[in-house]
């Protein structure tokens, strides 16, 4: 008795392999970079970000003419005024220095930070695409490009395209119905 178990058993095991292949996998990737990249909300995102940039570069640079010259100011005047008078205008030179440098450091985190916020939106945005896109369709996986790895796929399977349409028609959505 206890070998027909093991025997049926065996012959289950050989089986179900069989009835999970007969399902079809329906496999596809999407490449998230070129979402970000060529969706209207992508290039809103970044023309956002390079118009912060170019603005934060400006006002950069303001302080920073200021900067060099105070330094050639300090470098012209230096013999000719006291050790006192030039050790203060150095001194202040380097607080300004540490200013810009501060501020420059500040920029720089802001400006980052609002990258990651914008980015992280659209990429939640763009999952909900992804997910309904999965399940209106019947995608028995759906891979991101770059993190899963991929090496080598077939362009066939390539969805990024439908992905970025979707997106972009979903935001066409939301601003009408604002």
């Amino acid at each position: 008795m206890k070998n027909i178990t093991v025997v049926v058993i065996m012959v289950a095991m050989l089986f179900i392999p069989l009835t999970v292949r007969s399902e079809t996998l329906n496999i596809a990737y999407v490449d998230l970079q070129r979402v970000m990249l060529e969706s209207d909300k992508g290039k809103e995102a970044k023309k956002t970000l390079t118009d912060e940039f170019e603005k934060v570069k400006k006002s950069m640079e303001g302080k920073q003419d200021e900067l060099q010259k105070m330094k050639d100011d300090i470098e012209r005047k230096g013999a000719a005024i006291t050790p006192d008078a030039r050790a203060e205008k150095e001194r202040q030179y380097q607080n300004k220095l540490k200013d810009y440098q501060r501020l420059s450091n500040d920029y720089q985190g802001e400006l980052q930070q609002k990258d990651m916020e914008l980015t992280q939106r659209i990429l939640k945005e763009i999952d909900e695409i992804v997910k309904n896109l999965g399940e209106k369709e019947k995608y028995t996986l759906i891979l991101e490009k770059s993190q899963a790895g991929i090496l080598f796929a077939t362009p066939a399977i390539d969805i990024t395209s439908k992905v970025v349409s979707l997106y972009n028609e979903s935001a066409k959505k939301k601003t009408i119905k604002k």
